[in-house]
């Protein structure tokens, strides 16, 4: 029964872990202004808050990439 507690209590830190360094990740991209206003969203649409700040983490974490293909996109149509 130990390890099983053990197993579970290291995964639940691991997750927390993930959603901190996720919020971090928003607040940093985003801003801590930006951040309240979309907090303050939950009133019209709580479910949604999760899917919008996964989309901001995630777009955190690929930032480098989406700066490329950014500038691709805008040669691209700059050529156009």
């Amino acid at each position: 029964m130990n390890r099983l507690r053990t197993a579970l209590i290291t995964l639940i830190v691991k997750i927390q872990t993930v959603t901190v360094f996720g919020y971090m990740g928003v607040i940093s991209f985003i801003g801590v202004e930006a951040l309240v206003v979309i907090l303050g969203f939950t009133t019209v649409l709580p479910i949604a808050i999760p899917f919008v700040l996964i989309a901001i983490a995630a777009a955190y974490f690929f930032r480098e990439r989406l700066k490329h293909l950014w500038t691709l996109v805008k040669a691209k149509l700059k050529r156009a």
